[in-house]
């Protein structure tokens, strides 16, 4: 694994080179993922998320933690951010939990910190968004697909304009490199970003083989349930990581149906490889 700070092409084959822009979205990407802590009685557990969804909100009170203990009024201007990740960063019960229904019931919304802009030991400030609700899984009988996303709060709303910004080219230029895949006929270049063992956030760069992607279930308007084996090198503190999958026709950044694929687990004891959670793409005809 390697950062991109100083060369956006570390690792990538050359024959992706065509892609102009690669480098770009990569940034966009980086920037929209961070890492997740989540403070428990036997010490932190830390994951990495991504930003998928950013909805502004007025006129209502904060939801936050901090709000509702302030005896001050609360705050009536701030931002939700949903953000992808995995569900045994909260529960390492979350097999059983998929299997229930029900989610950790010690799960505690002041427990869970998101951290942005992580990207080297020396950062001068520390940003950070706050976890208020766990949202719902995929859940599906016989089907363990361990994603989820939790729904953070901020009140910084310069901080949310850029994001947005951020979001709204990431989408774009995901489109734009789907198109140019399709027309060099490139698809498996697999690129992960996240923040292993909890440190600054890094890049890996594999690939998966089309034999190793696994449907799932085919559901609504030519959609299907699959998950992606890859040989991308990953580390504890990955899980949750957004996966970016050249080639992979998403179906967009719905809530269940649209969302795209994060790093669940390691195959090997060396680390040489991985799955994803469960994501959703376009069945292409």
């Amino acid at each position: 694994m390697e950062t991109f700070q100083s060369n956006p092409w570390t690792n990538i084959d050359d024959k992706y080179k065509a892609i102009v822009q690669l480098p770009k979205f990569l940034k966009h990407m980086s920037a929209l993922t961070g890492m997740i802590v989540v403070k428990k009685q036997e010490g932190a557990i830390k994951g990495s998320g991504f930003i998928h969804k950013i909805r502004k909100v007025s006129g209502s009170d904060c939801p936050c933690h901090t709000c509702l203990l302030n005896t001050e009024p609360k705050k009536q201007v701030y931002a939700i951010l949903t953000v992808t990740t995995v569900l045994h960063t909260f529960d390492k019960k979350w097999d059983v939990a998929l299997e229930s229904g029900v989610f950790s019931e010690n799960w505690e919304p002041k427990n869970t910190t998101v951290r942005l802009f992580y990207d080297t030991d020396d950062e001068a400030q520390e940003i950070f968004i706050y976890g208020y609700n766990l949202l719902e899984t995929d859940k599906e009988i016989n089907i363990h697909s361990d994603w989820c996303s939790v729904e953070c709060v901020t009140h910084d709303m310069e901080l949310v304009q850029k994001l947005e910004a951020k979001l709204e080219k990431y989408m774009e230029l995901q489109g734009e490199i789907y198109r140019k895949s399709k027309e060099l006929r490139l698809n498996d270049l697999v690129i992960i970003i996240g923040h292993p063992h909890g440190g600054p956030k890094m890049i890996s760069v594999g690939k998966h083989k089309q034999f190793r992607v696994e449907i799932l279930k085919e559901v609504r308007n030519y959609q299907q349930w699959c998950r992606y084996k890859y040989d991308n090198i990953t580390c504890c503190g990955n899980s949750g990581s957004p996966i970016f999958i050249l080639g992979q026709p998403l179906c967009g950044f719905g809530y269940w149906f649209g969302h795209p694929h994060n790093h669940s687990k390691g195959l090997h004891e060396k680390a040489k490889g991985g799955c994803s959670s469960v994501g959703v793409e376009h069945v292409v005809m």
